[in-house]
């Protein structure tokens, strides 16, 4: 499908894996926009059958729109950094209205039925009936009289409240910090269609997008929908013509707890258009600080405009719409003694590898190999536990290196006995004398232990309490 696509092909080299390194944002922007608007034009001048003529003229007529598009984020970013703060306000709110058609939506219930997790560092368990309304509102945004604790985030400057919803529960926690100890709830937003919340959605990724494009299509082509075909064309397009703007809020922070992070400036200056227009009520997006630990997780975030507050300081459209659980509580060292139980199960694992070295007449190559692996998962993980380590995504990313390397081992079962049985012969040992099963149960034993433990995309399988009791404050 992709390789027979030109168009295809060359969205699939926009992942919104964006960092900048030492360039400044407005230079990235450029560079990386610039880029993006050959590609496609190139794109458009290969083959594409699968999307066909009329798309293609289609999205050819959109091109100087594409440009127009790409040049004024740029603008935007630009004029920011060099301190004509007004004037970028100016061309984002006229950007972003002239977008308003183009951006692609989502309501807020259409991920698990509404169900989205708060967490908070602390304990703000309900020990009495009577605090559970007081209790759940100290897990909602931040008052507006505490406003002065407010940093900027990503969609939120600093000193006014964003509402931040995580889909699953373990993304809540990575981008809450991944606190030792903390209080979580489940935020259900079930309004119907006619009253929901409309994100707009920089949640989907170039796999999932064309994945879908082409399913759609062969299903429209053969109920032969011309309608339902426009219709695909045209969220396609704006998918492509509203890129340049999901790429500027998805870029990586280069320098977290910085007091000005430049990346956040293009995201903050939409939450803040959101906020004074009717269109949109937030933004439904993925991590980009966990990008290689999210990926395979399908969990994603929203961030909630705050505007009209209560008199207890809380936004009175949010707290209408959203319903709050109990509110669970987790340590997590007391969640990490299973995981020492299990390392410990590796250690002694690793020592009775070793005693097999010193004792067995064959020097099996996969008895190293093992006992290498073994390490490298009990120091990962003590680092882990411990928090003795410098670069969390990286370390996630080895994690997931680690777990592809676990199946490998197990689906190479048959090529490591036939490596041993070499081994046996060159200690001139007679291949058909040797019992091959202790070493396939060692590859048995090793995958067991360490899927025990590593678990590819999740790091931590914690277990969390199972709430109710849904209220509204």
């Amino acid at each position: 499908m992709y390789k027979k696509n030109s168009l295809f092909k060359a969205l699939l080299n926009y992942r919104y894996d964006l960092y900048r390194g030492t360039t400044d944002v407005p230079s990235y922007l450029e560079n990386h926009l610039n880029q993006y608007f050959a590609d496609i034009t190139e794109a458009l001048n290969g083959e594409n059958p699968l999307l066909g003529n009329d798309f293609v003229q289609m999205l050819k007529e959109q091109l100087p729109f594409l440009k127009d598009v790409s040049n004024r984020v740029i603008d935007i970013s630009r004029k920011h950094h060099e301190g004509f703060i007004k004037s970028a306000y100016d061309v984002a709110y006229a950007l972003f209205d002239m977008l308003a058609p183009q951006f692609l939506s989502q309501f807020s219930w259409n991920q698990k039925d509404g169900w989205f997790y708060r967490i908070r560092p602390g304990d703000f368990r309900i020990k009495n009936p009577s605090e559970s309304i007081g209790k759940k509102k100290e897990l909602f945004h931040i008052k507006d009289d505490l406003r002065n604790f407010i940093s900027g985030y990503r969609y939120s400057v600093s000193g006014f409240p964003c509402l931040y919803l995580s889909s699953g529960r373990e993304l809540a926690w990575f981008e809450c910090g991944m606190p030792r100890k903390f209080s979580y709830c489940i935020m259900a937003i079930s309004e119907g269609s006619e009253n929901a919340l409309r994100l707009i959605d920089f949640s989907q990724r170039p796999v999932e997008l064309l994945s879908n494009i082409h399913v759609w299509l062969a299903n429209a082509s053969k109920n032969q929908d011309k309608d339902e075909i426009n219709r695909i064309y045209e969220y396609f397009v704006n998918y492509i013509i509203t890129y340049p703007v999901a790429a500027a809020c998805s870029l990586k922070v280069k320098s977290r707890g910085s007091k000005f992070i430049e990346e956040y400036v293009i995201p903050q200056l939409l939450m803040q258009w959101i906020r004074e227009t009717d269109f949109f009520d937030g933004v439904r997006y993925k991590s980009s600080f966990y990008s290689n630990l999210v990926g395979g997780m399908g969990a994603i975030n929203i961030a909630l405009s705050v505007e009209r507050f209560r008199e207890d300081g809380l936004c009175e459209k949010l707290t209408s719409r959203i319903e709050i659980s109990d509110i669970g509580y987790m340590d997590v060292d007391e969640e990490f003694k299973k995981y020492n139980e299990h390392l410990a199960k590796v250690e002694r694992f690793r020592d009775a590898l070793w005693s097999n070295v010193t004792s067995s007449d064959i020097q099996g190559e996969h008895l190293w190999r093992f006992i290498d692996l073994c390490e490298t998962v009990i120091k990962t993980y003590d680092a882990l536990i411990n928090g003795s380590y410098q670069n969390t995504e990286l370390l996630f990313s080895y994690i997931d290196c680690l777990s592809d390397y676990i199946h490998s081992i197990r689906i190479s079962k048959d090529t490591i006995v036939q490596k041993y049985l070499k081994s046996a012969e060159q200690e001139r040992i007679d291949p058909k004398t040797v019992d091959t099963q202790p070493v396939i149960a060692q590859v048995e034993e090793l995958c067991t232990l360490l899927n025990s433990i590593i678990r590819k995309h999740t790091v931590f399988d914690f277990q969390f309490e199972n709430l109710s009791n849904f209220e509204k404050i």
